[in-house]
């Protein structure tokens, strides 16, 4: 069936300065695109009514596991707690409709909105709840709070050995405080209950729903197995593809080791609408944790973070995983971590530059490492939102060093591959938040930050229209609308070229189209 859009505004790209009035689509392929006069006959006609229409827009880096997760669970970003008594009033709430003996689960915890300023502990859960187990995710997912009713569940000691790269901190008498981080967090998570994969994939399923409502229609998530283990999420998702009926493109990293993969028969696989080819690492920690590996000293607390894997060791997973033909994604924030990884990138693939490495986050850059990357075609992959998120306590912890972090400009002036992301649920959902705040670079603080590093709302867009697709190696089908691309696109009720730069953040989808096919219709959807 032939599907013509017309009377709008229909750009070709964010570059695209003299958008057609009309587009064809036949066949899940763009056909046609000109002025309305001269459109050509279709079976169904979309008057636009003066809207505006772009590529479909991509998300490089999201965990949709962990926003279904929550959506099951006490969620303090859909309502926030002020303080740690209304994160008992919300975890009693949730106590009194789940059966006994049965966990309470928490998730999008953000210590720097509680008044206490702090994560809450086992000591501060137990009164509360002595016999019910409950488990706080920080909304990071680097952090987990237990109380002892969960920590006795998980048969966990109280001399438990520290994982590698990970912690379960003490007090001062060497008692757990139920507070575990990074891997030790991960442990945590892959051994407590779950919702039944029937609630989780219907929770997916809304989570792509709210997606396509902002125009997204192409995904990856960022870390198979991060939520609550590698092997149990891996079978949900098997089960979404097996059921088909995909309304967004989806690409996977998994958090494996070479040798895990191996272990598992897995190999690279490429594909249009669904594809794993990537392996994800993480080098240092994260910056609102101060774990991010920095090199001079955080100015609020002191220490330079932590490097979470011994020397040589991530180097030789990087050397493997490229020789096994894997793309390559590394968590690193702190110049320290983003070094490191891109020297073991350098290393590992040589002269070969075609596979595209990713490196995520680049919080604070190394001097000169955009130019480093555009030679070495490895991909800075950021997230704008992080500055409404976290911007306030990036200038607490960096300073001065504030000023080019969450890079931007600085990577497009390298001809650097720059490539915009969520990372929800730690950043927003929201593509549009992050182009607002890409645009105007102003947050949770006083004025801008880092105002050298703003980008124009064109670039903003690019980012993450030709950026997500050259991130997915989808720029040879999708990414733009030209006749032979794919149908991927979303209408919308203003022009974002033509919107305050702070309205932007606000910008909802009327209609997303993907591979041709009407999946997402909003409340002032176009008639058909």
């Amino acid at each position: 069936m032939s599907i013509l859009l017309t009377n709008g505004r229909i750009y070709r790209s964010a570059k695209d300065e003299n958008p057609a009035q009309a587009l064809l689509i036949e066949a899940g392929l763009v056909s046609w695109l000109g002025a309305a006069a001269d459109a050509p006959e279709a079976d169904e006609i979309i008057d636009l009514e003066g809207r505006s229409v772009l590529p479909g827009l991509t998300d490089a880096h999201l965990h949709v596991f962990a926003l279904a997760l929550a959506r099951l669970q006490v969620s303090f970003a859909r309502t926030p707690a002020r303080d740690f008594s209304d994160i008992i009033r919300l975890l009693k709430d949730r106590q009194a409709e789940t059966p006994p003996g049965d966990w309470v689960h928490a998730s999008d915890l953000i210590e720097d909105l509680l008044a206490e300023r702090r994560l809450p502990t086992r000591s501060d859960l137990d009164t509360e709840f002595p016999e019910t187990p409950v488990l706080l995710r920080r909304y990071c997912g680097h952090v987990a709070v237990m109380n002892s009713a969960a920590i006795r569940a998980l048969d966990l000691p109280e001399d438990v050995t520290d994982p590698e790269a990970g912690v379960f901190l003490r007090d001062a008498d060497g008692r757990l405080t139920g507070i575990a981080e990074e891997t030790a967090a991960e442990w945590v998570f892959a051994r407590a209950p779950v919702a039944s994969q029937t609630d989780l994939m219907r929770e997916i399923r809304a989570t792509w729903e709210e997606c396509l409502s902002y125009g997204l229609t192409s995904l990856t998530e960022a870390a198979v197995g991060f939520s609550i283990g590698y092997d149990r999420e891996a079978a949900i998702w098997a089960q979404l593809r097996a059921a088909g009926d995909l309304p967004v493109r989806h690409g996977f990293m998994l958090q494996l080791t070479p040798e895990d993969a191996r272990e598992r028969g897995l190999t690279p696989e490429f594909g249009e609408a669904w594809s794993g080819e990537t392996l994800k690492f993480f080098a240092d920690g994260i910056v609102g944790g101060r774990s991010g590996a920095v090199s001079e000293p955080y100015e609020d607390t002191g220490g330079t973070g932590v490097l979470m894997q011994p020397p040589g060791v991530l180097e030789d997973h990087l050397k493997t995983t490229h020789a096994d033909g894997w793309r390559i994604a590394v968590h690193a924030t702190g110049d320290r971590g983003v070094s490191r990884v891109l020297a073991a990138m350098e290393a590992a693939q040589g002269t070969d530059t075609s596979r595209r490495h990713r490196i995520e986050h680049v919080f604070v850059p190394p001097q000169g490492v955009f130019l480093r990357m555009a030679q070495a075609n490895v991909l800075t992959v950021t997230q704008p939102s992080f500055l409404v998120r976290m911007g306030a306590s990036a200038i607490r912890g960096l300073g001065r060093r504030a000023d080019t972090a969450y890079p931007a400009a600085s990577a497009l002036a390298a001809d650097a591959p720059l490539v915009f992301s969520s990372d929800a649920p730690t950043g927003f959902l929201s593509p549009w938040i992050g182009v607002s705040a890409a645009v105007t670079r102003r947050g949770s603080h006083e004025g801008q930050l880092g105002a050298g590093e703003a980008l124009s709302v064109r670039d903003a867009l690019d980012a993450y229209i030709s950026g997500g697709a050259y991130a997915m190696r989808h720029e040879g089908f999708r990414g733009q609308l030209t006749p032979g691309f794919a149908a991927d696109l979303a209408v919308f009720g203003a022009d974002p070229f033509e919107t305050d730069a702070d309205a932007l953040a606000d910008m909802k989808a009327d209609l997303t189209i993907m591979g041709g096919r009407v999946v997402y219709r909003g409340p002032d959807a176009p008639a058909t």
